[in-house]
């Protein structure tokens, strides 16, 4: 069987986009195709276009809108290597930022020249997010002189802005109520926590809690097995809190809520060798998921740490110089810095504060497009 397919970078990802009219659909035979696309169940992804890792095996589904606040709808799929699932319930910023560049590839929206505003509904999370790019002849810039941490070179802005995204998993931006939760570790342990849904789900703790600095690089985090039980354990019991299982003990393999590490500023190297000095960052902060190190900053987590360190209050707040949130919050993460636009509405009721304004620049390209063969069984 053939398949018209197009890898695009997103980010500091990089994705198959298919359009939705021209593949299977979901539940009807969509997770096998899927999963031969990318090469599964080699883990090594030979026999597809996967990467053999997380940041590889994803997947962006779009099509012409059905809905009249939206001009593409758009789901995202992660395949992953190690398990070979295919996961729905979550969105990715990165491959967000390929969204545009393949709706207006394949002639699904029409813009003036200029700066435009593209609305995606993100099918997952039922979510709009908007991407506002430069446009010439209804096709993306792609040259220019903006610049992300973890890909070399220089490319056109692609601004995404979540403030339409708060409860995008759970349905509340503090799913468990509380701005700070207390969890009893199984070995008498005591951990304070912040669960925030915002773009996505993530749960905040103090990398000093665990002993670490906080500037620890992915391979002494992935080689660190103690730290992956006790960021299972405390996943699961995020989990729970948030209502998304009932046993904590369920929540201990799932992919969300992954754990922030977060730290106070301080100098460390990057992955590239450059040295990110502590008055670059707002925060440091380390994503660790069920079985990996995040090689950067997922792009939701970065609206989600942001959204969760500007009320007062919280795990990430508490480690805010002089509680002042700034309205470029800068990550500082493996590869560098990556900042953060918010601007926030607060409210009393935590759940029910608004954004004026909260997304990240990223840059992308189109890599390649064709037929994508896949084996008959």
């Amino acid at each position: 069987m053939i398949y018209p397919v197009t890898i695009i970078r997103g980010g500091t990802s990089r994705g198959l986009y298919f359009h939705a009219d021209e593949i299977p659909l979901q539940g009807k035979g969509q997770e096998d195709f899927l999963r031969a696309a990318v090469g599964e169940p080699d883990s090594y992804e030979i026999d597809g276009l996967g990467g053999g890792d997380m940041w590889n095996s994803k997947v962006a589904i779009v099509a012409p809108s059905k809905h009249k606040d939206a001009d593409v709808d758009y789901t995202f799929v992660q395949i992953e290597p190690a398990t070979n699932k295919v996961v729905y319930n979550s969105n990715c910023g990165n491959i967000s930022a390929g969204v545009p560049i393949f709706a207006l590839d394949r002639n699904m929206v029409s813009f003036p020249d200029g700066i435009n505003t593209l609305r995606i509904l993100n099918t997952n999370t039922n979510k709009i997010m908007l991407a506002e790019l430069e446009i010439k002849n209804n096709a993306a810039l792609v040259h220019g002189d903006y610049q992300i941490a973890g890909i070399p070179g220089t490319g056109a802005k692609i601004f995404m802005d979540y403030r339409h995204t708060t409860g995008a998993i759970t349905g509340k931006i503090f799913p468990s109520t509380n701005l700070v939760d207390t969890i009893n570790m199984e070995d008498g342990r005591k951990i304070n926590i912040t669960i925030c849904d915002v773009a996505n789900i993530l749960v905040f703790v103090k990398a000093a809690d665990l002993n670490l600095q906080g500037t620890e690089m992915p391979n002494a985090l992935q080689s660190n097995k103690d730290l992956f039980k006790t960021c299972d354990e405390i996943r699961g019991k995020a989990a729970k809190l948030a209502g998304m299982v009932e046993r904590w003990q369920d929540g201990q393999t799932l992919f969300l809520p992954p754990v922030c590490l977060v730290a106070e500023p301080q100098d460390y190297f990057a992955t590239d060798g450059n040295k990110i000095t502590a008055t670059q960052a707002t925060l440091l902060g380390r994503i660790i998921a069920h079985t990996i190190v995040h090689p950067t900053f997922m792009g939701t987590g970065s609206c989600c740490f942001a959204a969760a360190t500007a009320v007062s209050g919280t795990v990430p707040n508490q480690l805010l110089s002089n509680k002042t949130m700034p309205v470029v919050f800068k990550i500082g993460h493996p590869g560098g810095i990556m900042p953060v636009e918010i601007s926030l509405k607060p409210n009393v009721d935590c759940n029910k504060s608004e954004f004026n304004r909260l997304g990240f620049g990223r840059t992308g390209r189109k890599i390649c497009e064709g037929n994508l063969f896949i084996k008959c069984k």
